[in-house]
């Protein structure tokens, strides 16, 4: 890591860590009880990060339930501490961030969240937990997160109730395939989630394996995150982005934007490392197409071999180019594997209509996992299963 990278991480943890220490004494101990009549979902949705989608989707899934919620978006709390969005209050406030960043976000609810119940909504991608994530717990009663394997690497650092709640992904139309078109993979990374951890040089060089340069077949690499981080990126590809049959997608897209995205592609390839869930995996199911990915982590929680390529892979230690990662084990995909599944999908019409249905009925399968113990507002329970 650089001195400017050492120094900016020195100072983002310091206030990070200010903040927490601010917001406990604001919160004086306080806290509601457990009781589900109104939830207020907090998150710094300006990112358009993964983070902010999942707190989307738990808001669908919550008001589907028959709960009274609301999203608040306390994007500016991140960098100013007295920032306060104003809402209408809740009996449980969920904030979904990194463990760190928590107390931003309980601080722009105050007064409002210290006298309801808080949960923070984490997700953690390897099987050791983030030491710098020691003592994030003291503000909040419990902890839900979307995997066993999430839960069981944050397990090693809380004592307090962690529940297992998966993303929920509204079923789409399953989108068929045009064999008259080149068959078409779609990838996805975001440089602020680590590029060496969504690793989309192994899905580009697995996609070269299985089809070279033939227009036959067709890469849609999206990338997401800092334009500098991005150019180099790309720059350090060189001879593999030619040939024409690997078209590049940069920056932000809307949720309509992102379903053209899905209805362009025939199949998902998604060669990571390590996933605390691996959101974009599970939205390409809904929308039916098949999934190439790495069999370890979060993915396991809705990807079996019954409806996707999994991936073998072996374990080695992490590194980790941005520094976010560090001191655990993540796997090491096969490519020479990855590329020969893309190869079947793409060879035989029969093989790939199977994984395809499979595919689409277990991502639009309903993952309502929510522990509640209290009725609605509407005067019934949801129907929920413990984590």
């Amino acid at each position: 890591m650089s001195f400017q990278s050492r120094l900016k991480h020195s100072l983002t943890s310091g206030y990070l860590a200010t903040t927490q220490a601010l917001t406990h004494r604001l919160l004086r101990g306080g806290s509601g009880e457990r009781d589900f009549r109104r939830v207020v979902i907090v998150a710094a949705l300006g990112r358009n990060n993964g983070i902010a989608s999942g707190a989307r989707h738990q808001l669908n899934v919550l008001q589907q339930l028959g709960v009274d919620t609301n999203l608040v978006d306390a994007t500016p709390a991140l960098r100013n501490p007295l920032f306060r969005v104003p809402h209408h209050p809740g009996s449980v406030y969920v904030f979904h961030s990194g463990g760190p960043q928590t107390a931003s976000l309980i601080g722009s609810v105050l007064p409002a969240a210290a006298v309801a119940y808080r949960i923070a909504y984490w997700a953690w991608e390897l099987p050791d937990p983030p030491g710098d994530w020691i003592g994030c717990d003291r503000n909040i009663a419990e902890i839900w997160t979307p995997s066993s394997f999430s839960k069981a690497s944050l397990a090693r650092l809380f004592a307090g109730p962690i529940h297992v709640v998966p993303h929920h992904i509204p079923a789409r139309l399953a989108r068929r395939r045009c064999h008259d078109e080149p068959f078409t993979v779609l990838a996805m990374a975001d440089s602020r989630s680590s590029l060496s951890r969504k690793n989309p040089e192994g899905a580009l060089r697995a996609f070269r394996a299985a089809f070279g340069t033939s227009h036959d077949a067709r890469l849609l690499l999206k990338l997401s995150g800092r334009d500098d981080e991005l150019r180099a990126l790309e720059a350090s590809w060189g001879a593999l982005l030619t040939g024409g049959n690997v078209e590049i997608i940069r920056g932000f897209l809307d949720d309509a934007a992102l379903t053209v995205l899905y209805r362009r592609a025939d199949a998902f390839l998604s060669l990571h490392r390590a996933e605390g869930f691996g959101l974009p995996m599970a939205e390409a199911m809904a929308h039916g197409l098949p999934v190439v990915a790495t069999g370890w982590s979060g993915n396991l929680t809705f990807m079996s071999e019954a409806n996707s390529c999994l991936v073998p892979y072996r374990l080695v230690p992490v590194h980790d180019t941005s520094a976010i990662y560090t001191g655990s084990v993540w796997a090491e995909p096969d490519l020479d594997a990855a590329a020969e599944a893309l190869r079947r999908l793409a060879e035989q019409p029969g093989y790939y209509a199977r994984l395809a249905e499979a595919a689409h009925r277990d991502a639009s399968a309903p993952f309502l996992q929510f522990p509640f113990s209290q009725p609605t507002t509407a005067g019934r329970a949801p129907a929920v299963s413990g984590a």
